[in-house]
């Protein structure tokens, strides 16, 4: 099974559109979730956390209930690069912990097969490092900073929580997220004009790989 992730709606409904047949209709930790087939694979999608601690119980609620092999999270973030501009979609290819110091960074790195898999659906993905903590990113220096010392692209408040508990349970994972933001003054305001406007690209993107791919 394939588990396809979004904090809101709005981040799942590419893939939430696809699922025929519709197999269940659920609650989960009192969010709601939906199972089905895209192509070849039995998919459940789910929505409804924010920030790492509801990042992390969600991961691992779906775990014990469903046993998947691939969880893909997809979103929205704020970038971190410079080169990257509104609309564009990255896949984390290591996820950090911008906001715990610790010794050493404790990269998680995705897994190769969703990444080869990604990369052959949408040839204009982004590929680099995503940092995830529990703030809104919207100063320069803030944005400097965490893109110094990690080098990440974006920056987002849940991935690296649910690599963390996938690293934990053996199951293989990666993050799709669409920039909305430039991580800076204006970042909410950026936020409300670009969320709806792209936060289902990624998960229509997810869509195409799994009508294409058998996981």
């Amino acid at each position: 099974m394939v588990v396809v992730t979004g904090v809101l709606k709005e981040e799942i409904v590419g893939v939430f559109r696809e699922l025929l047949p519709m197999l269940e209709n659920g609650e989960i930790l009192r969010r709601n979730y939906s199972r089905g087939i895209i192509g070849g694979n039995e998919v459940t999608v789910v929505y409804g956390f924010i920030g790492k601690i509801e990042s992390a119980m969600m991961a691992q609620a779906v775990i014990d209930k469903f046993h998947p092999k691939y969880i893909i999270h997809c979103g929205s973030a704020g970038a971190l690069s410079p080169e990257l501009k509104i609309g564009d979609v990255v896949c984390g290819t290591v996820y950090y912990e911008h906001d715990f110091e610790r010794s050493g960074m404790n990269a998680l790195g995705a897994s190769e097969r969703l990444l080869e898999k990604i990369k052959d659906t949408y040839g204009a993905v982004k590929f680099g490092p995503i940092a995830s903590g529990d703030i809104l990113v919207s100063d320069r220096a803030t944005k400097e900073r965490i893109y110094s010392r990690f080098g990440a692209l974006v920056v987002d408040m849940d991935s690296y929580a649910i690599a963390k508990v996938c690293w934990e349970n053996g199951v293989e994972f990666c993050a799709l997220k669409v920039v909305v933001d430039t991580s800076e003054e204006h970042a909410l305001m950026e936020y409300e004009q670009n969320f709806r406007k792209f936060a289902s690209l990624p998960s229509t993107i997810v869509s195409e790989l799994l009508e294409k791919h058998l996981l």
